[in-house]
C-alpha cells in the first residue's frame, strides 16, 4: 500500500472511532435507559446481554485507535528519539489494559478492576508525560496536554461525591476525546494547540 491509501485508511478509521465513541453510549443508554451513572459503573453496560456485544466491542475499538492516535502524536510532534520509546511503552501498556477491560467483564471481578485501573492511570500519565516532553520545544503546546492530564487525574475526586465512578468515568471519557480529537485537528493542520 502506499503512503496516500494509508493515511486516508487511518483517517476513515479515526474518525469512525470517534463516531462509535459517540453513537455506542448513545445506543447503550437507549437500550439501558434505567442506568444511573452516579450508582453504576460504565462497565455495567458490558454485563448486561443487550448492550455488552456494544460495549466490548467499542472498547477494543477505541482502544486501537487511541494508539494509533498517539503512536502518530509522538511521531509527529516528539523530536527526541529517547522520550518517544518511552512515550510509546506507557500508550502500550494503556492500550492493552483498555483492551483487557473491554474483554473481561465485570462478571469476572477484580480480574476486570485491575486493567481498568491500570488504564485510567496510564493514559492519563502518557498524556501529562507527552506535554512534559513537548514543552521541552514548545512550552504552550506542551501546557495543553499537561493540563489535560492533570485534569484526568483530577477527574477522580469526582468518587467523592458520588457513590459509583460512573461520572468520574464519564468526564474522564470525555477528556480522552478532547485530547485525541485536539491531537488529531492539530496533525491535519487546523488547529494549532
Amino acid at each position: 500500500m502506499n503512503r496516500d491509501t494509508i493515511k486516508k485508511i487511518r483517517k476513515i478509521y479515526l474518525a469512525s472511532s470517534i463516531l462509535i465513541g459517540i453513537l455506542s453510549p448513545i445506543l447503550c443508554i437507549y437500550l439501558f435507559p434505567e442506568f444511573d451513572p452516579r450508582t453504576q459503573p460504565i462497565s455495567y453496560f458490558g454485563i448486561l446481554q443487550n448492550t455488552s456485544f456494544i460495549f466490548i466491542i467499542s472498547l477494543i475499538i477505541f482502544s486501537i485507535a487511541i494508539f494509533w492516535n498517539g503512536i502518530t502524536v509522538i511521531e509527529k510532534l516528539i523530536k527526541k528519539k529517547k522520550y518517544k520509546f518511552w512515550l510509546q511503552a506507557i500508550l502500550m501498556i494503556a492500550s492493552c489494559n483498555l483492551f483487557l477491560t473491554g474483554i473481561i467483564t465485570m462478571d469476572f471481578g477484580p480480574f476486570h478492576k485491575i486493567p481498568a485501573l491500570l488504564f485510567f492511570l496510564t493514559y492519563n500519565f502518557f498524556i501529562f508525560l507527552f506535554g512534559l516532553a513537548r514543552s521541552r520545544s514548545y512550552v504552550r503546546k506542551g501546557l495543553f496536554s499537561v493540563l489535560t492530564g492533570s485534569c484526568m487525574l483530577l477527574s477522580s475526586l469526582l468518587l467523592i461525591p458520588f457513590p459509583s465512578y460512573g461520572v468520574a468515568e464519564i468526564v474522564y471519557i470525555l477528556l480522552i476525546f478532547f485530547w485525541n480529537i485536539a491531537m488529531w485537528l492539530q496533525q491535519q493542520k487546523l488547529i494549532s494547540i
